[in-house]
């Protein structure tokens, strides 16, 4: 028998524990997250394609940066707290006291979470593995526990 599994959240300056959702709640929350996150980051993969020529082409990015540092950032929100009741229950306190550091690593603990298949948990290995071999100085804050 396969055990819930759960993942330790840090928000503003308290810990939320919480456990994959059950398949009803799962299922439409999947449904929305691929319909309304992967045209961001389809939009985020593209940037890298963009050219600078000028200074006048990083006017470029000014579109996707507003885009991700508004709309997006909501919509990840949105999406963390409405998978787990433990977090709908304390959204004024995240909205008030967690960062958008936290709430970006917390959003990628409750992905983990709901991929039954680890594919995210593969693909971010593989990310991790190339981004170490490229850049040995980076650091990523973490509002997930190990």
């Amino acid at each position: 028998m396969s055990q819930i599994e759960s993942a330790t959240l840090y928000l503003g300056e308290r810990e939320f524990v919480v456990q994959t959702a059950g398949f009803m709640r799962s299922k439409p929350w999947k449904k929305r997250l691929f319909e309304e996150i992967k045209p961001l980051f389809e939009k985020v993969s593209a940037a890298p394609d963009i050219v600078f020529n000028t200074a006048a082409d990083l006017l470029k990015l000014v579109p996707l940066a507003e885009e991700l540092f508004t709309d997006g950032l909501d919509l990840v929100f949105d999406m963390l707290i409405t998978y787990s009741p433990v977090l709908e229950a304390e959204r004024e306190y995240i909205e008030n006291y967690a960062t958008d550091k936290q709430i970006l690593a917390a959003f990628q603990g409750v992905v983990i979470l709901a991929d039954p298949f680890g594919v995210v948990a593969t693909m971010t290995r593989r990310i991790g593995r190339t981004a170490t071999t490229t850049s040995s100085n980076s650091h990523v804050a973490s509002g997930v526990a190990p």
